[in-house]
């Protein structure tokens, strides 16, 4: 049962972490770093450098965050919340500093 808070813990980075490609995407479309009435806009690119790229991330980060139920020492936070941090970092580097084919 002392687990328990543990758990909620960790599906509550994971989802927050799994949200960071909409909060990133808002973000975008709000400050007009995204704009789809610009014709040299290519949303194919971006859906694969944005879209996958942060879920791809998040994946990844997910993963490593189950170190958090083993780590005893204070570097579990550290994997705890890293699906909330790293693909929010991701996806602002691909927002503001776009990758070119």
């Amino acid at each position: 049962m002392t687990d328990i808070p543990r758990l909620i813990l960790f599906l509550l980075s994971n989802l927050l972490g799994f949200f960071s490609v909409g909060i990133c995407y808002v973000f975008g479309l709000t400050t007009g770093i995204i704009s789809a009435d610009d014709p040299a806009f290519d949303i194919e690119h971006f859906k694969e450098f944005f879209f996958k790229g942060t879920i791809m991330t998040w994946f990844v980060c997910a993963v490593f965050s189950v170190a958090y139920f083993f780590v005893r020492s204070r570097m579990k936070f550290l994997f705890l919340w890293a699906p909330v941090y790293i693909p929010i970092a991701y996806g602002f580097t691909v927002l503001f500093f776009p990758p070119s084919l």
